[in-house]
């Protein structure tokens, strides 16, 4: 553990509204000022996820962000009494938690109160092809866009309530004591977690109201906080014809293809016409009270084929906004993101290949019991092979989704924070990716508040090219964190 501690500051005099309304500007100052390049340092290192890089513990990238990290906590001379513990077990990847103690200006802090929990992850997703305005781990600012791998996914969590509680304290607001949790093995599917909340739970106290910063939001504009995930399958599918390859001139039309029998076999689980998952223990109704929500959203900011970056005359699968929405929540998807067996064109020769393999990425909706998914997955695709080929199914991951309702007396406060960062009322999303965390959270904490929030849009474009932040967005969603924290004070 390392620990620094500074005497308190003098306290400052009681907030008024001019004070108040400062808020926004000392986060402001501070992000443009030194939190970018602190940012920055710590997007420099590439600390790809464990899935993405099997000798992760060799490469020491997952450590020394983590530790990165846990120094630069500690000294925050404006945040005095930050503790900041690595913590490690035998064959997993590092954890984070530190701990800034309640503030409450001429009065001390009761820090017996529930902390609160703030979840983030500092481990990325692989660097990737087709980057054009940076290096993915050598970020670049241009004129509020910070471009980098992992820059709103999600590495900006630690300087994000680092900024709100400081401003806090600048502008003589209380707070109450915030425990940080940063993991490193988020992007493979948090393998990790649940082994160290087993081990070190018990420095993450009982909180009521768990924040979690690593969703994606609709807009940069609002507020926006997410009543439901969606769980994935993460599995290869793979069919074999012959012990090796042959030439096409002489097996053609007799060998079967290793590719025509993987089309037949995804015949089975999506159309192909229409993208329709074909399996129906994979569907799942939308609760009303979602689906409320949901057209709320599409009132407030439309459909989502607008934000995506699909090419002059494609035409997205569900058309009506509502449509959209629904497909992308709450309604199971098939992605093919990966093929082995194929050489790249330029290297290919008339073969006919011994073997075919495709990861598929399948998401779920929240309410789907994503173990039970995958063993359906398994026996539809195993079951008669076609041609009598071998055919197999390797789960590498089937993880829950996540839904919950925000309490009424938690909505006025999320409200409140709307109204500090972005200027209006927050509004609710429903989520298309998944994030482990959330249920692991939720059933570790059983009786908090789970919300997530987030910074990451269509347009900052996270796990792909050109992966960013913008900086004035950075700054709304500071404003609004301060906010909420100040409102958890116990009075």
């Amino acid at each position: 553990m390392v620990t620094k501690t500074i005497a308190d500051p003098p306290p400052e005099p009681a907030p008024d509204a001019e004070s108040r309304s400062s808020l926004v500007d000392h986060v402001h100052a501070a992000w443009w000022r030194e939190h970018h390049a602190t940012l920055s340092e710590f997007v420099a290192v590439p600390s790809v996820s464990p899935a993405f890089d099997s000798a992760w513990a060799a490469h020491g990238a997952l450590v020394a962000t983590v530790e990165q990290v846990a120094s630069w906590l500690i000294e925050r001379a404006d945040l005095p009494g930050v503790t900041a513990q690595v913590l490690r077990l035998d064959g997993r990847t590092p954890l984070l938690i530190a701990e800034i103690p309640a503030y409450a200006p001429g009065n001390g802090a009761d820090t017996q109160d529930p902390p609160v929990l703030v979840y983030g992850h500092l481990d990325v997703q692989p660097a990737g092809g087709g980057w054009s305005a940076a290096d993915p781990f050598r970020p670049v600012l241009r004129e509020s866009t910070l471009y980098g791998r992992g820059t709103g996914d999600d590495k900006y969590v630690p300087v994000a309530v680092v900024s709100a509680l400081e401003a806090l304290r600048a502008k003589g607001r209380a707070h109450p004591r915030v425990v940080l949790l940063m993991e490193t093995s988020e992007e493979s599917s948090s393998v990790d977690l649940p082994a160290h909340l087993d081990a070190h739970g018990e420095l993450l106290g009982h909180p009521e109201l768990i924040v979690c910063l690593d969703t994606f939001v609709p807009d940069a504009e609002t507020l926006w906080h997410s009543s439901s995930m969606r769980g994935i399958i993460v599995a290869d599918l793979s069919v074999a014809v012959a012990r090796q390859g042959m030439h096409s001139g002489m097996a053609g039309g007799v060998a079967p293809s290793s590719f025509r029998l993987m089309r037949s076999l995804l015949d089975r689980i999506e159309s192909s016409e229409t993208g329709i998952c074909l399996l129906p223990e994979l569907h799942a109704e939308v609760p009303a009270g979602h689906r409320d929500a949901l057209l709320r959203q599409v009132r407030r900011a439309g459909g989502i084929s607008a934000g995506l970056p699909l090419l002059p005359g494609v035409r997205p699968q569900a058309t009506g906004p509502a449509d959209q929405l629904i497909a992308q929540s709450w309604s199971p998807s098939v992605a093919y993101v990966g093929v082995d067996g194929m050489p790249p064109t330029d290297a290919a020769g008339s073969v006919l290949r011994e073997s075919t393999t495709v990861r598929l990425s399948i998401r779920l909706p929240p309410t789907i019991r994503a173990a039970k998914a995958a063993e359906t997955l398994r026996t539809v695709l195993e079951a008669d092979p076609p041609s009598g080929a071998a055919v197999r199914v390797d789960v590498h991951g089937a993880e829950d989704g996540w839904s919950a309702t925000v309490p009424d007396g938690l909505r006025s406060l999320l409200d409140e924070a709307a109204a500090a960062g972005y200027g209006g009322p927050a509004a609710e999303c429903g989520g298309g990716a998944t994030v482990p965390p959330l249920g692991i959270l939720a059933r570790r904490f059983p009786e908090a508040t789970v919300i997530p929030l987030g910074i990451v849009t269509p347009a900052s474009n996270p796990h792909g090219p050109d992966e960013n932040i913008d900086l004035n967005a950075a700054v709304r969603l500071t404003s609004a964190l301060a906010t909420l924290l100040a409102n958890q004070v116990k009075q």
